[in-house]
């Protein structure tokens, strides 16, 4: 079996649109199935839950969504994973600031709080990553113009090596996302070759 990994945004869960649209596509497609981890809300418990979910599934892929997609693309280059990223976060750790303190995870109804130590972890993570370096025909980006929480433009310079594609309008949750099943999964089996 070939499992991807899909990594939803923050303050969200495997119950996401996106999350079950894929593993309910997935459930069609021969050979291949989706392990969709509820990530804690703790930013630096992702990384031990996305480390234990990959060494315990072996994904031949990573899909990010948001702030998934920052993780997706940190531990996709570690690895040399197929990384398949929507509407990904940017070096992300500037940005999140807004959201210090007390948080609703939008999913679960659950209060939590965002730290300045998760913060930092996120700064470790992006010293490590470089623009431009994505693994040579093994990224896919899917980017709407009307994303209104990231600068879909800085995620065309960060993944500018990447195989990049705009959609003009939609929003974060990438609205046109059912549109592209199959090119996602024609994508990671060409990146297999």
């Amino acid at each position: 079996m070939n499992y991807i990994l899909y990594l939803h945004g923050f303050a969200s869960s495997s119950d996401s649109t996106k999350a079950k649209v894929f593993k309910e596509y997935l459930k069609q497609q021969k050979g291949f199935d989706v392990i969709i981890p509820d990530l804690p809300n703790n930013l630096i418990d992702w990384s031990d839950s996305i480390e234990y979910s990959i060494k315990k599934y072996n994904p031949i892929a990573l899909i990010g969504s948001s702030l998934g997609g920052f993780y997706s693309t940190y531990f996709a280059r570690k690895l040399k994973l197929i990384d398949i990223l929507l509407n990904p976060a940017v070096l992300p750790a500037e940005g999140m600031k807004k959201y210090l303190g007390t948080n609703i995870n939008y999913s679960t109804g659950k209060e939590f709080e965002l730290t300045i130590a998760e913060i930092e972890h996120l700064s470790l993570m992006e010293r490590a990553l470089e623009p431009n370096k994505s693994l040579e025909n093994k990224s896919l980006v899917i980017l709407e113009t009307g994303d209104e929480v990231l600068d879909y433009k800085k995620a065309v310079d960060f993944y500018a090596n990447s195989h990049i594609k705009i959609i003009r309008g939609g929003s974060h949750s990438l609205d046109s996302f059912d549109q592209h099943l199959e090119q996602i999964l024609i994508f990671i089996k060409n990146a297999l070759k």
